[in-house]
């Protein structure tokens, strides 16, 4: 099967690379970003920018994704 441009291209991962620039001019120290546990790629891709997985929650109850079907989440934290 053949992988899609945007997956050989790793984009995703760039894209991130430059946000972090941004976020620095904007006086951040750090990013929070989150993924599905079961998404293989997103999770590739923030550890490919140099993410790190911080942790793996449960959604509550009342989250507005709870309610949308997903139950968990995973907390990568990008140092800037």
């Amino acid at each position: 099967m053949r992988k899609s441009r945007v997956f050989i291209h790793h984009y995703a991962a760039k894209a991130c690379i430059i946000l972090k620039s941004l976020a620095r001019k904007h006086g951040m120290d750090k990013l929070i970003i989150t993924c599905n546990p079961d998404n293989t790629a997103s999770r590739k891709t923030c550890e490919a920018a140099g993410a790190e997985l911080r942790c793996i929650v449960d959604l509550p109850e009342n989250n507005d994704m709870y309610q949308e079907g997903e139950r968990q989440k995973c907390i990568y934290e990008l140092i800037l």
